[in-house]
């Protein structure tokens, strides 16, 4: 019975270790895939667009400010009391399009 026994717990010591080492790699792993990640994010947000330039006429004021989505949308009212909304890559800062705001009958 002692040989039963003493075999059982060699096993289980076997086990135990194996299970261990799997454990402690998938944690390296884990570690890995979060400094990775970490990286890529970090970089993303260190791009720069550098200056892009927003043209406005003569009169024309910047109300709002709003990015989603990746894009920026302007808030714009013009001298002649109109409002627009323009809308700008957030990556880039090339115009995407412009929304006019009409008054209807």
């Amino acid at each position: 019975m002692t040989q039963h026994w003493t075999e059982n717990s060699t096993r289980l010591k076997l086990l135990v270790g194996v299970m261990t080492t799997l454990l402690v790699i998938g944690l390296i792993l884990m570690v890995i895939g979060i400094a990775k990640t970490s990286k890529e994010m970090s970089e993303k947000a260190a791009m720069s667009m550098g200056d892009v330039p927003v043209n406005l006429q003569p009169g024309d004021t910047l109300i709002d400010l709003t990015a989603d989505d990746g894009r920026l949308y302007l808030g714009i009212r013009h001298g002649d009391g109109r409002q627009s909304i323009k809308v700008l890559d957030a990556a880039t800062g090339a115009p995407v399009g412009q929304l006019l705001m009409e008054t209807g009958p």
